[in-house]
Formats: structure tokens, sequence, C-alpha cells
């Protein structure tokens, strides 16, 4: 069962499929868990308050639902 968290971004991201590709997302929670820093410099401020465990967790309800 996911987390709240992780239910509402996957609810936003699913209505926007269209415009941001799940794969794209996909590769970009890839590199953030690898702890690149260009990610985290592209990304990371949409990702506060996230702990590398739900992004994790983002990143597995990511597949599942491509």
């Amino acid at each position: 069962m996911a987390s709240k968290k992780v239910q509402e971004r996957m609810e936003r991201w699913l209505a926007k499929a269209d415009s941001h590709p799940l794969s794209k997302r996909e590769a970009d929670l890839v590199l953030l868990l690898a702890n690149d820093t260009g990610a985290w410099e592209r990304y990371g401020q949409f990702y506060e308050g996230w702990t590398l465990e739900e992004v994790a967790e983002l990143l597995e309800a990511v597949k599942a639902a491509g």
C-alpha cells in the first residue's frame, strides 16, 4: 500500500501523463535515488521533506503504473 504522499503524487502525475510521460519521471527518480547532483539541483525542490525511501516508493509506483 502506497503512502498518502505517494498516492497523491501519482494521482497528479497520471492526470498529466500526456505532457509529462511516466517514463521521463521514472528516469528522473532513478537519478535522484543515485544521488545525482544535477538531478537534485533540477528536481530536489519538488521533493523537499521526502526521504529516499519515499522517493523509492514513488519510483515503484511509477513502474507499476507504466
